[in-house]
């Protein structure tokens, strides 16, 4: 339509031109049926451009109608496009905004549109907001039919089948993923989790050093947790001392990790074997402090920790100011019932941090001591710091 209209503009340039150069604009005379039509021949080129421009506009909505009498509804297509696309865009908002009653309204209305399973994946998370997790089950199946969405989809169903509890349908999910899918980060983590739940130990700790590297920083704690698992199974089955034998009949190069380490020496002491423990922590635990062997050293209970006292000593000639270290040896002598050197261990450690948890056992010293005063003000005192392990938590 354009083109042909620029035709026509130029033409009728060009007629204006030749008029101005030639210095005559012609004469045209018409008799039709009686009717007699006289103008020049610029006349006749502007009437006929717009008797031409008027013919194709009306060939234009004649054709307009014929589509609509027809059944084309290209124009209304288009409108209800644009009314989708707004109502996927306001769900998203709504959702943004947290009016989770408005972002399930707009988003229910195109639940059966096209939009690469997104508004599904949005909708379900509306659902879960509501507290109706079965309309959020039912959009994430729903958006797993859709190639773009299926992989996020399956891992909203298996997270939420981890947080109802329900393992082996998360490992069924899980297990249907494709090969390229199945190594990312996110499924190993999600895969470790099933198998805790599920109390596969074995096959946890089978699968764990091919999953080292991606795993990255969960992996000492997915270790620990199956190497504690599977020796709990060995002792409650075979006894704690078919547990040694299967801690030594194990290769050197597995007894160095830290995390099988700290499972083996936690199910010694959970035996009542703190002797055994003890011994294994001096063992494996020589050079420095480790973050997962260290805390164990409060759990043990023996009336001459000789070994232990004498490697956290040491310790601290190197790093005196070192809370954890003297939080651990106050521990350690309390249990032995070394009150003095408990007592100074922990008024150091809290001086230098002043932990709820140190000044507690301080105060049980106190108290064993008769000093009710004392254990009273650090009873007091222990109120106004917070818990390590629910701001761990």
């Amino acid at each position: 339509m354009i083109r042909i209209l620029m035709v026509f503009v130029a033409l009728l340039i060009a007629v204006l031109v030749g008029s101005l150069i030639f210095d005559d604009k012609g004469y045209v005379f018409i008799d039709f049926a009686g009717y007699v039509v006289e103008m020049n021949v610029f006349s006749m080129a502007i009437m006929t451009i717009l008797v031409i421009v008027g013919l194709l506009l009306f060939s234009w909505l004649i054709k307009k109608l014929i589509m609509i009498i027809s059944g084309s509804k290209n124009w209304l297509g288009n409108w209800g496009s644009r009314k989708k696309k707004r109502a996927f865009t306001n769900g998203l908002i709504a959702l943004a905004e947290q009016n989770y009653l408005e972002a399930r309204k707009q988003l229910a209305s195109i639940e059966q549109e096209d939009f690469d399973g997104l508004n599904l994946l949005a909708a379900a998370e509306a659902e879960l907001q509501l507290q109706n997790p079965a309309g959020a089950q039912e959009n994430w199946r729903l958006a797993t039919s859709y190639p773009k969405s299926a992989f996020a989809a399956r891992l909203c169903l298996v997270r939420d089948h981890l947080q109802n509890q329900r393992p082996v349908k998360a490992l069924e999910i899980l297990d249907e993923l494709e090969d390229k899918q199945k190594r990312q980060r996110s499924v190993l983590i999600l895969r470790a989790q099933a198998l805790v739940q599920a109390g596969k130990w074995q096959e946890l700790k089978d699968r764990l050093p091919s999953w080292k590297k991606a795993l990255g920083e969960h992996y000492e704690h997915y270790m620990q947790l199956a190497s504690k698992g599977n020796f709990a199974e060995i002792a409650s089955k075979e006894g704690a001392n078919q547990l040694k034998e299967n801690w030594h009949s194990l290769p050197k190069s597995t007894r160095r990790d830290p995390a099988l380490q700290a499972a083996y020496v936690k199910q010694l002491i959970d035996q009542g074997m703190h002797i055994d423990a003890e011994a294994a922590l001096g063992e494996y635990h020589k050079n420095k402090p480790h973050p997962m062997l260290l805390p164990l050293y409060k759990e043990l209970k023996l009336s001459q920790p000789t070994t232990s006292l004498k490697q956290l000593e040491q310790w601290l000639k190197a790093d005196d100011m070192n809370v954890e270290l003297l939080s651990t040896l106050g521990a350690v002598a309390y249990n032995a019932k070394d009150f003095s050197l408990a007592e100074k261990a922990l008024s150091k450690a809290i001086k230098l941090a002043n932990r709820q948890q140190d000044i507690l056992l301080l105060a049980k010293i106190k108290e064993s001591q008769q000093d009710n005063q004392q254990a009273l003000e650090l009873y007091k005192q222990s109120l106004a710091q917070p818990n390590e392990l629910s701001r761990t938590d």
